[in-house]
């Protein structure tokens, strides 16, 4: 016998599908042949256990209520929405006010007049500073001012 129509027939068997004739001669058949009798008995207890496991269904789990813990996440998330606005209105109220304050009282930095005393040992002092540093900007800065009071 061929195995797929072997497989068939024993899985018809073990569903109780079989026809009476056909059950029979499929009997005498497992007889005969003792892996196809271990096959057999194999299928009908797969068979048998899948049928007890689905007469006996798993308790249904009710889900609870999840209402009063959303209510209370949104509550939250306006608190914090709310503060979150109340410090942002504060620090643009702190930027405006600063930027409107008068500036009476502030000091204007003024480069230094070092290029009036002595322009030669300026123009040393210039070229020995490296190229990007604030005292190079300083000097350069009075050897400007100098030179446009002395072309007035």
């Amino acid at each position: 016998m061929k195995p797929e129509i072997l497989e068939r027939l024993l899985m018809d068997r073990a569903l109780g599908r079989l026809d009476p004739d056909a059950e029979v001669l499929l009997a005498d058949y497992l007889a005969n042949d003792p892996a196809a009798a271990t096959q057999a008995r194999e299928l009908q207890e797969t068979v048998r256990l899948a049928t007890e496991v689905m007469r006996n269904p798993a308790p249904v789990v009710e889900m609870p209520t999840q209402i009063h813990r959303l209510v209370w996440r949104h509550r939250a998330e306006q608190a914090l929405a709310l503060a979150a606005s109340f410090v942002i209105g504060v620090g643009l109220t702190a930027l405006v006010i600063h930027a409107n304050l008068p500036r009476e009282n502030v000091a204007v930095v003024r480069p230094p007049t070092i290029a009036k005393i002595q322009p030669a040992l300026v123009k040393g002092k210039i070229e020995s500073l490296p190229f990007w540093s604030n005292q190079r900007i300083y000097l350069l800065a009075s050897a400007a001012a100098n030179s446009k009071e002395k072309a007035q």
